[in-house]
């Protein structure tokens, strides 16, 4: 038996949540890099916006479910990236490099992101707090990922000789102090410059000399 067919009203009114669910995103992301979570009001989401308060909470419940809607899409995106550069099954530094450049253009193409993420004020090393179970699976299966890619590098000789998941810990904290600086900055290098400054960093620091 065929399932029923949605109503015309009911799929105009799916397409018009869907975009506002879009257009709140977005602005939320802005006006969370500015001023912090903390600092952020609804209202002043609604101004950028130009949608009700109303029209806000009937997508989004509360504050704290738009933030965390922001950071789980967002960290589905880099595992999506992630799983990209494992499925092609690069040798191990070309895949770490591969990882760096896939990053690196990520947060450039979101710097709003970018800025709230930092601003959050947490480790990447570390997995987020307990009370946020798929951010905190999303962490995982990430660092899982670059787990992976180092272990098969040590154990062909290619990095040092250290524990994968450690180098794989090293390997995010230096990826989160370049974009932090390039924030800290002004932003002011583009992407083939990043890129370039983390492959050195990278290698420098993993590779067997």
């Amino acid at each position: 038996m065929s399932p029923p067919k949605r109503k015309p009203r009911h799929e105009a009114r799916q397409a018009r949540t869907d975009v506002y669910r879009q257009h709140i995103f977005d602005a939320a992301e802005q006006v969370f890099a500015e001023r912090g979570f903390e600092a952020t009001k609804v209202q002043d989401i609604s101004k950028l916006v130009g949608l009700s308060m109303g029209t806000i909470y009937a997508v989004f419940p509360s504050k704290e479910d738009l933030f965390r809607a922001i950071l789980e899409a967002r960290g589905r995106e880099l595992l999506e990236l992630a799983r990209a550069v494992a499925a092609r099954h690069l040798p191990p530094l070309e895949a770490l490099r591969a990882l760096s450049a896939a990053y690196v253009e990520y947060f450039v193409a979101h710097p709003n992101f970018l800025r709230m993420h930092l601003r959050e004020g947490t480790s990447w090393v570390l997995s987020p707090a307990p009370g946020t179970d798929t951010r905190a699976q999303l962490w995982k299966d990430i660092h899982d990922l670059q787990t992976q890619i180092f272990r098969r590098g040590s154990a062909a000789g290619i990095f040092i000789d250290e524990s994968p998941g450690y180098l794989a810990k090293l390997f995010s904290a230096m990826d989160q102090v370049l974009l932090a600086d390039w924030v800290s900055g002004g932003m002011k290098a583009d992407r083939a410059q990043l890129v370039r400054r983390l492959h050195t960093l990278v290698e420098r620091a993993f590779c067997r000399a």
